[in-house]
């Protein structure tokens, strides 16, 4: 007989991922990544290194790494999260310090995620990109 296991639901699996990422959790956000995920971060790529498509496990990584350690949040106000079966989306507005230029950049933002099996296939998120390029300038 097969031990029983447990699959986060959308709900879950967004909360989980916004504690571990809260936490600086680098290793653990990760995790809840499909190795095969859509993500997206729409904006200025040239410009903002967390900006663009990314398609692999090290690109997941990599966007991780800079939002945790190139960045300080100093407010992340979620304002509404809506799930629909695999789907949900968060809204809010947040203020990151940018390290290298000590700008801060401030925006609303829409994520979009699509959770299956307790992992994250979809992650898209749209925010002001003109502010974050003239940020990170």
């Amino acid at each position: 007989m097969s031990t029983p296991t447990t699959v986060r639901d959308t709900a879950a699996t967004i909360g989980e991922f916004f504690t571990r990422f809260g936490a600086g959790d680098r290793a653990g956000a990760l995790e809840l990544f499909s190795p095969d995920a859509d993500f997206l971060v729409a904006g200025a790529e040239d410009f903002v290194p967390w900006a663009g498509l990314r398609s692999t496990v090290a690109a997941f990584d990599e966007f991780l790494r800079i939002a945790i350690e190139d960045v300080t949040t100093e407010r992340f106000d979620i304002t509404k999260i809506l799930v629909d079966g695999e789907d949900g989306v968060v809204l809010g507005e947040f203020a990151h310090r940018i390290h290298r230029t000590d700008r801060v950049f401030r925006s609303r933002f829409a994520l979009h995620f699509t959770v299956r099996d307790g992992l994250i296939v979809r992650y898209h998120m749209f925010e002001d990109s003109h502010r974050a390029e003239l940020a990170w300038r």
